[in-house]
């Protein structure tokens, strides 16, 4: 089942219309995600132009992630998809993320296995090339209060938060980069915590094998994520790409060295769209007249422009002239970092990108960079939409088919709340104050015509007064569906528990549940299972049906009791 973006509130109209209405944004963007034909003139376009005036080739790229993806601990097939790529006819299904806690929220899986079904798509309409799926470590990332938290449901399926903060001290200000903050002996109390609100199953103790192997002391947060989304994905292929890697930043030297020299011309490009944009949108993002980030003292801070050919930090005192600036991008280009502007011309100058799958915000400030892309010589890929899905547990879709309630109906407490009173109650609320108002105005009416004849001052008065009543006939109702609901409370507290599992935080499941909380319910197949179950061209959001059974540690043990009786 599916169900339109426009029925939910809070998604960009840039992305509501990117999915419904192309037409009205094709000229913000290189390609229709839908049209085979512009697709496969990009694949031209990057077979032609993908190396030209770079000083690299596809081997060394090859070589990079080989090495990367060896102490990531991937499987065979990825390295398979590596020597793929040092071959013309190779590209790269890209996407990206923070590096979160336990691959952070859901949503990260299904950009990761949008690329997997994105490349086998592309395979079936173009035989003749190779499509290998690329995930962007965003490990130069330096907002660490979004990665290190996950929400997930505890023993009582109440919405729990879990966080971790270095030696367990919250700090004021956080500008370290993930790929600088490593693990240590406080993490043992974040895995304890989730050990401990977790039901304990029959796939925990894998699970938390495999937590431990992944978030052990001494580990960056980047390696973790990338080993733990490993065992997530088993082997599928997914070949990971950590930018921060300096051998990866020193590929990336013209791009910041042309970004230096030619501020604030990005910024400009971005400005000039934005304004159109600003027609009939809100725009995604502001650009910055430098859009390049600079670590210093192991803390990144935004590169600022300043008189006499000096650059500063922004929020520091920190200040350097281009030449030094300049002497540190050959000798340290691991210093160097790109903001949200930057940061998708530097992975597809790296890599041979082809599509890029998004999310709604993602696609929103894409409209934003088409002149930016040019502007570094670089056709914009596809951006293709991940997909949005909602997972319906069986308790859940169980809960819905009996009540015969709708997802979107949870949005609104107070109407879904009567409704469910109406299908449990004989006295149903909707029905006696329908009928009654309905005989209410067909009195009314013929009287207030009455009136009209004598006074129509009068008229007008009883018709107020009418308005009033009315008022006071749907707080009565109100009153009455509160004192059923008191009544049923066991019910009510279903359809809140409900509610909650499919909106924690009044938002969807895929923005703020962890994917450990299925995988330790229902087992590591479930990730082929939503593989086998995610339409990859399905544009609306999707309820997939976990049909599997959770079995508890103990309902597995008395079953093992029972076969042996």
């Amino acid at each position: 089942m599916t169900l339109p973006f426009s029925k939910f509130p809070g998604y960009n109209p840039i992305f509501i219309d990117y999915i419904y209405n192309f037409d009205k944004l094709k000229e913000y963007f290189e390609c229709d995600f839908r049209n085979k034909e512009d697709i496969f003139k990009a694949i031209y376009d990057r077979e032609e132009n993908y190396l030209k005036n770079k000083e690299f080739t596809r081997d060394v790229i090859a070589d990079i992630l080989k090495t990367q993806n060896q102490f990531f601990n991937s499987p065979e097939k990825t390295f398979q998809n590596i020597d793929l790529l040092r071959q013309e006819n190779t590209f790269a299904v890209v996407t990206g993320q923070q590096v979160g806690l336990l691959s952070g929220n859901y949503y990260t899986i299904l950009k990761a296995l949008n690329t997997l079904q994105l490349c086998e798509k592309y395979k079936k309409q173009f035989p003749d090339y190779n499509f290998v799926p690329v995930f962007w470590l965003e490990s130069d990332d330096h907002d660490f209060l979004e990665i290190n938290n996950i929400n997930i449901f505890d023993k009582e399926n109440h919405l729990l938060n879990l966080k971790y903060f270095e030696n367990g001290i919250e700090r004021e200000k956080y500008l370290t980069p993930a790929n600088k903050i490593i693990l240590d002996e406080t993490f043992e109390n974040f895995k304890n915590e989730l050990k401990q609100n977790l039901i304990n199953t029959e796939f925990s103790e894998k699970l938390f094998e495999y937590i431990d192997e992944s978030y052990k002391t001494g580990v960056s947060l980047t390696v973790a994520f990338a080993r733990f989304m490993n065992y997530l994905l088993g082997n599928t292929g997914i070949i990971f790409c950590n930018p921060s890697d300096k051998e990866i930043k020193k590929l990336l030297i013209p791009v910041f060295e042309k970004e230096l020299n030619t501020y604030p011309r990005a910024c400009e490009y971005v400005i000039e769209t934005s304004a159109i944009i600003e027609q009939n949108y809100e725009p995604q993002v502001k650009p910055k007249p430098i859009n390049v980030f600079y670590v210093f003292n192991g803390s990144r801070y935004l590169l600022e422009p300043r008189n006499d050919n000096i650059f500063a930090l922004k929020n520091s005192r920190q200040k350097f002239s281009a030449v030094e600036l300049f002497e540190d991008l050959y000798a340290n280009p691991e210093n160097f970092s790109g903001n949200v502007i930057l940061r998708p011309i530097c992975q597809d100058y790296v890599l041979p990108t082809i599509a890029y799958v998004g999310g709604p915000s993602e696609i929103s400030y894409f409209a934003q960079l088409k002149s930016v892309y040019n502007f570094y010589k670089i056709k914009m890929p596809v951006i293709y939409p991940r997909t949005s899905i909602t997972v319906l547990e069986n308790r859940i879709s169980g809960f819905l088919s009996k009540f015969n309630l709708s997802i979107e109906e949870l949005l609104d407490e107070q109407k879904v709340t009567a409704k469910l009173m109406n299908k449990i109650n004989s006295v149903k609320a909707d029905e006696i104050f329908a009928n009654y108002y309905e005989e209410f105005k067909g009195m009314t009416y013929s009287f207030s015509k009455e009136l009209e004849k004598i006074d129509k001052n009068l008229s007008t008065v009883f018709e107020n007064r009418n308005v009033k009543y009315v008022e006071q006939l749907d707080n009565l109702k109100e009153k009455l569906i509160e004192s059923q609901a008191k009544q049923n409370e066991s019910s009510v507290k279903k359809l809140k528990s409900v509610a909650e599992n499919i909106f924690p935080n009044e938002s969807f499941q895929e923005r703020q549940l962890n994917i450990v909380y299925y995988i330790n319910k229902y087992g590591f197949n479930l990730i082929q299972d939503l593989i086998s179950k995610i339409i990859i061209d399905e544009f609306n959001h999707q309820l997939i049906e976990i049909n599997f059974q959770e079995v508890t540690a103990g309902d597995k043990n008395n079953a093992s009791d029972k076969n042996v009786n």
